[in-house]
């Protein structure tokens, strides 16, 4: 078990990025090339007209690990995580301002809280992946690039459903947000 102080670190890190300032190449240097563009492997359609495009938060660290307990970062919001769209597709989606909404892909469905903006371009959604309630990982795909072998996590086809309910909503991204604490709380216990 932890005793939640910083161990020393074995190597003192370098003041630059590669050794030697070389690349591991032949030549010691950089190498770029162009590639022909590729598709992605999910495209909108009927049933999934919008594209997410996944996002950090300028403010948080990775998955808010780190960042998360921040009370200062706390203060700007909270769970669940925001879907910023633009009002055009948010009103013929019969959706306001702030509501929760469903977001819905092939593979999960999260409740996010509609953030529109005419800065977004219409077709398209885009999310943070620091929530825990309103993970918009839960919506993306696993495809690997076949050059770099990164998976397709940037882009999907979704879709965006007005909740009705809106109380009822706002007690299960609540009560969500709860439970989730609860169990790390508990796991962080043992």
């Amino acid at each position: 078990m932890s005793s939640g102080r910083a161990r020393p670190l074995d190597h003192p890190g370098t003041p630059w990025l590669y050794k030697d300032n070389r690349f591991d190449t032949p030549s010691g240097k950089g190498q770029l090339f162009a590639t022909a563009w590729r598709a992605p492997a999910e495209r909108p359609d009927d049933e999934w007209p919008l594209v997410l495009c996944t996002v950090r938060e300028v403010g948080h660290y990775s998955c808010r690990s780190m960042t998360g307990n921040c009370a200062a970062l706390q203060s700007l919001a909270d769970e669940p995580g925001r879907v910023q769209m633009n009002p055009a597709d948010a009103q013929r989606l019969g959706s306001a301002d702030k509501q929760l909404v469903w977001v819905s892909s092939r593979r999960g469905k999260v409740i996010s809280r509609a953030d529109l903006s005419d800065r977004i371009n219409p077709g398209a959604v885009y999310m943070t992946y620091q929530w825990w309630v309103g993970a918009c990982n839960e919506l993306t795909q696993d495809n690997l690039d076949p050059i770099s072998k990164t998976p397709e996590t940037k882009y999907c086809a979704v879709k965006v459903e007005a909740i009705a309910d809106q109380q009822w909503a706002e007690r299960y991204a609540w009560t969500a947000y709860s439970d989730m604490k609860a169990r790390l709380k508990a796991a962080a216990d043992v």
